[in-house]
This record gives structure tokens, sequence and C-alpha cells, in this order.
């Protein structure tokens, strides 16, 4: 089976069940690392009826317990950008769709400075507020989803990027990167019951923010990823180069140049 992202060949991994004694068979890219299930490639219909049964009603009771600091966590991030975004653009305001928004609570944190749509395939909000609830994407200037990619269960679902053209995509996900091959297999983020199936590397994310013309920033002390609208500049590797100054840097402090 071929990677969906960069086109080449995947081996497998590891294969694990949920709590509902599903089966799940997970490959890894061997060119972008990019780590799913391999349903999302063969049958990604069948894939997301697996998934949609995990997500019943005590999921952020039992699976999902760090939703709520998780979220606090991020409505700092997402309001900083959001207003970054507005004083950069001249507008007076600007609109923010949450896309995968759960339970609703951060879309209804945000709502009270913003206007605010909310989105997920899966779920009906459980908590109130101000924002406007669609059932299917609508565009918006700044477009957020945290700890939802990794759910997806077909990766034509990036297509968003193209449908709705957001001038940014803010989002948060574990990366593959700084876990060994002999690791992976144990990492905890390669989880069934969490409705994980496609988990992503920086290279794989580069890929998937040229293919739709954003440049790709990660900001790892805030576990941070962002994409911005910029097809003539999304062919540079921004995140690579920050790595590779990141690396002399630390060989220059190893050194005792500083």
């Amino acid at each position: 089976m071929n990677c969906p992202i960069c086109g080449n060949k995947t081996s497998f991994l590891i294969g694990k069940k949920d709590r509902f004694n599903q089966s799940y068979d997970y490959v890894m890219c061997q060119n972008c690392r990019f780590l799913f299930d391999k349903e999302l490639v063969a049958d990604h219909e069948h894939l997301a009826k697996k998934v949609s049964v995990i997500y019943q009603k005590d999921y952020f009771e039992t699976t999902d317990t760090g939703w709520k600091m998780r979220g606090d966590g991020f409505l700092k991030i997402i309001k900083v950008i959001a207003s970054l975004y507005i004083f950069l653009t001249f507008k007076k305001k600007a609109t923010i769709l949450d896309y995968g928004g759960g339970n609703g609570y951060l879309a209804s944190k945000l709502s009270q400075n913003f206007r605010v749509a909310y989105y997920d395939k899966f779920e009906k909000p459980s908590i109130e507020g101000k924002y406007l609830v669609v059932e299917k994407p609508i565009k918006a200037d700044v477009v957020y989803a945290v700890e939802l990619v990794e759910h997806i269960t077909d990766i034509a679902e990036w297509d968003f990027l193209g449908n709705l053209q957001p001038d940014v995509f803010v989002f948060t996900t574990c990366l593959s990167d700084n876990i060994s091959e002999k690791e992976l297999p144990g990492w905890p983020y390669i989880n069934p019951d969490g409705g994980h199936t496609a988990i992503y590397s920086r290279k794989s994310l580069y890929l998937l923010g040229r293919k739709y013309g954003y440049i790709y920033f990660f900001f790892p002390n805030i576990t941070t990823h962002v994409f911005l609208k910029n097809k003539l500049l999304s062919r540079i590797d921004c995140v690579n180069i920050e790595y590779a100054i990141y690396n002399l840097l630390r060989k220059f402090k190893h050194a005792n140049l500083f």
C-alpha cells in the first residue's frame, strides 16, 4: 500500500483493537513517516463506521478526559492568533470556524469575543454559547481544530482547505518524529479507542500544506501547528529550516560558544 500523502511505500507497524473489539492495522510510510490505519486508503467508509461507534455519550468522561484542560490552554492561543489576524488584516472582525468542535466548550468560550461557527461530523454540542451550529463546514477567515486531524477517516477530508480556503488554519496534534521506530508500536498515541487513525510527522504536514497552498509552521513549545495561506511560499519547508537552525544553535551551545 502506498502512502496517500507522498505516494511512497508503507510497511506494517502494529495491529490493535478498540474496546468494541474492532480491528485496526496501522502502517507507516517509509518516506514521510505518516502513520495510519490502512483502511484510511483501502476502505475509508468502513473506517468511518468503525470510528463512529467509538464516540459514545461517555466519550468525554471515559476516553477523552483531558478535553477541558486542553481546551483552556488552546483558548489562549487561538485568541492571540485571531486578534493578530484582525490587527494585521485591518479587519473589524474575524469569522472563525471550530472544525470538529466536540462538546462545544471552546466555541462557547471563544464566541464571547469573536464570531464563531461550530461544526462536528460526529458530535452535537452539549455546552451552549453564542456560536452558530452548522451542519456543513462554512467559509471563515480562521479555522481551528483541536486534536482533530488524527481522527480523520479519509485523507480527502483535508480537501476542506481547498474548499473553504481560510487564511489561517490552526490545529493541534502529536507528531511521530521524536518516537523511534522501535518505540512506535507501544506509543500511547496510537490509540483506536481515542479514534486516532492518522498520525503525522513534520514532513507529512509540510507536504499537505504545500498541496493546498499553505505555509506550514510548527510551535513545539505550545504544541500548535499553523497553516498560512500563501501558494507562492508554500514550497518552502519552514519547519525543516527552523529545526536545522535549532540543531545548529544547540551544537554551538554544547561547544560552549555561547
